[in-house]
């Protein structure tokens, strides 16, 4: 198997890698708006169920409004934050190979071992390649040419 990725570090990658971390990878960020109104219709309850210690029920209630804020806009502050820290026309040249990947930008370059992922994780969109720090390398379907090779890792 030879494959060339060509990854341009730009919005739509780091949306495309957050929804499919999202959706694959994540564990409890896609129940974090569930568990945040949870704690807000908690803490009302709380403070209508015990009038003579309310306060408790309105830290809860207001524990629940901050989380479901957070909730709300945490893929946007994520993306941003990526997009802000990436330079601008940021790309990575990636050749896959049976046994290891070359990455090339203009900045730097260098060959992984295919052996030195601890995790390889296929998801409809991509690929996650976990090294054994845990960080995932997202590479999209659509960056791979030719597809049907990629499968193969």
């Amino acid at each position: 198997m030879n494959a060339t990725a060509h990854l341009v570090f730009d919005r739509a990658y780091y949306e495309s890698n957050y929804d499919a971390w999202l959706k694959h990878r994540a564990k409890l960020r896609p129940y974090a708006f569930y568990l945040s109104l949870g704690l807000l219709v908690f803490g009302v309850v709380l403070a209508l169920a015990i009038p003579a210690n309310w306060i408790f029920g309105v830290v809860f209630a207001c524990a629940g409004v901050y989380e479901l804020i957070e909730a709300l806009t945490h893929k946007s502050r994520w993306i941003n934050a990526r997009v802000k820290a990436t330079p601008e026309n940021k790309t990575v040249e990636l050749q896959l190979s049976e046994t290891e990947i070359s990455t090339t930008s203009s900045v730097a370059q260098g060959t992984i071992q295919i052996d030195g992922f601890s995790d390889i994780v296929p998801v409809s969109v991509g690929v996650f390649l976990i090294p054994e720090s845990g960080v995932s390398i997202y590479i999209p379907d659509a960056t791979v040419e030719p597809t049907d090779a990629f499968r193969h890792l």
